[in-house]
């Protein structure tokens, strides 16, 4: 279990230095969407519910950013599942939480930052911390 956990984050990992190399905002945001997704189903194998749960919400919330659809009020609904299903999905204690502290970090920058080369800090930044 833990081989096929750590080659599906291996390819999400492929994801998350493209996301950091494209230069439209919208491929960074589905090379995200691609990266968080696979990382939720590699949560799996590693038995990290807390993480799974907020790449879930990562992915699609990836999805809409992508889009164009992600509005204020989206923003804070999402903020609210994150830290909710995080917070009940937790086991680990405090490094359970960190996923969610970093989700709830990265999902507020996804609303306020215009720029690529800012949002490209922002994934670099927070690349690690959301990760189990």
């Amino acid at each position: 279990m833990l081989i096929i956990g750590n080659g599906i984050s291996f390819v999400a990992a492929i994801f998350m230095v493209a996301s950091c190399v494209v230069k439209r905002k919208r491929t960074i945001f589905l090379c995200q969407f691609l990266e968080c997704a696979l990382l939720a189903v590699a949560s799996v194998f590693f038995g990290a519910l807390a993480g799974m749960t907020t790449l879930v919400f990562s992915a699609i919330r990836d999805l809409l950013v992508a889009n164009d659809r992600y509005t204020k009020p989206m923003m804070t609904v999402f903020l609210i599942l994150t830290i909710v299903a995080g917070v009940l999905a937790n086991t680990r204690g405090l490094v359970g939480l960190l996923p969610v502290f970093a989700t709830v970090e990265y999902t507020i920058c996804c609303h306020y930052i215009v720029g690529e080369k800012a949002t490209k800090c922002s994934i670099f930044v927070n690349g690690s911390s959301i990760r189990f």
